[in-house]
Parts: structure tokens; sequence; C-alpha cells
């Protein structure tokens, strides 16, 4: 089965080999990855062998679950701009949602609209009851985009134990609420 999410302007779908230079690109971006706590790809082979692995693999989340983090694309032009999508912790037993965007499409909006599209995923397509974003303390930015999807701050923690992270969360009755609000 294969996931394929769309919003007005983006669609997400299954990473793919072809992917492989972006993904590079996107992990080797110190301004990307400052508040990740992320290894970088060491080349675009290491790239291209992830999203291969990412999406075939028997023991990936997207196979598992369903779920999984997605390319996210531009519908204009067939760019690359990032990913989006569900990570499942085992070790705690948690799903979070995340995105990650290529800095030449930071400050457009594509964040909001993807994490949003990602949070109706969960709650209609999967039957989530909550959903949860952990973001570094000193990601403002990125708390903004959790804040305009109706996430609200839960607590502060140490993300691994060591970094300072914020700890946001929406409820199904929450985003039901949101929904019937807009409507």
């Amino acid at each position: 089965m294969s996931i394929y999410l769309e919003t007005e302007r983006l669609y997400m779908r299954p990473f793919e080999a072809d992917d492989a230079h972006a993904l590079y690109l996107l992990n080797n971006n110190p301004e990307v990855m400052r508040y990740t706590g992320d290894i970088p790809f060491k080349s675009d082979e290491e790239a291209r062998q992830f999203a291969i692995d990412y999406v075939t693999n028997s023991q990936s989340q997207y196979v598992q679950f369903n779920m999984g983090r997605l390319a996210a694309v531009r519908k204009e032009d067939n760019a690359f701009i990032g990913w989006a999508g569900f990570k499942y912790h085992p070790k705690e037993d948690f799903i979070d949602m995340g995105y990650r965007l290529m800095q030449p499409y930071w400050g457009k909006g594509y964040a909001t609209e993807l994490a949003a599209r990602v949070i109706q995923h969960g709650f209609e397509d999967h039957a989530m009851q909550e959903i949860i974003a952990h973001v570094h303390e000193d990601n403002v930015g990125s708390q903004r985009v959790v804040e305009k999807t109706g996430m609200r701050l839960s607590h502060k923690f140490l993300w691994a134990g060591k970094l300072p992270a914020r700890h946001y969360v929406i409820s199904k009755a929450d985003y039901d609420h949101q929904a019937t609000a807009r409507n």
C-alpha cells in the first residue's frame, strides 16, 4: 500500500531513489540540521540507499505501520522541498509528527501546510487519539509552525537526555473542535 497525501500546493509520497541528491543536500545543510541532532549523509549513494531502504525494508515503519516520513514535493514544478510525516518510537511508545525543509523553501508557509495535512492524516486515516511533536527549545520557527496547526505546549524536556526540547500535543477532540470552528 502506498501513501500519497496532498495539499493545495504540495504533495507527499514515499521516498524514491531519485530523491538521493536532494536528501543529501537537505541533510548536509548546517542550518537545516542545526536543531535536529541527526548525522548528515556521507554521500548521494548513502542517501539513495536510505531512500530505498526506508520504503522497502520489511522492518521499516512504512512497511510495518503504513506510515513514515514522506517526500514533500511542490506541485507547480515537482521540486523536492523536504519531507514530512510520522515516526514511531517503539522504545518510548509514541508517534511524533515531523518535517524538514530545504532552506530555500523556508518562510513560505510550506511547513505549516505539510504539518496540518500530516495531522489530518493521523486523525482521519490512522484513527490516532493524540499526535505529538518535539521541537528544539531554540527552534522558534518550528514552534510557530506546530502552534499554527493547533498543537499546544505540554512540557519541556531533554531530548535524548541532552537537547532542550518542547513537547507539543494535539488530541483528536481538540482537532475535531478546531475543525468545527473553521467551518
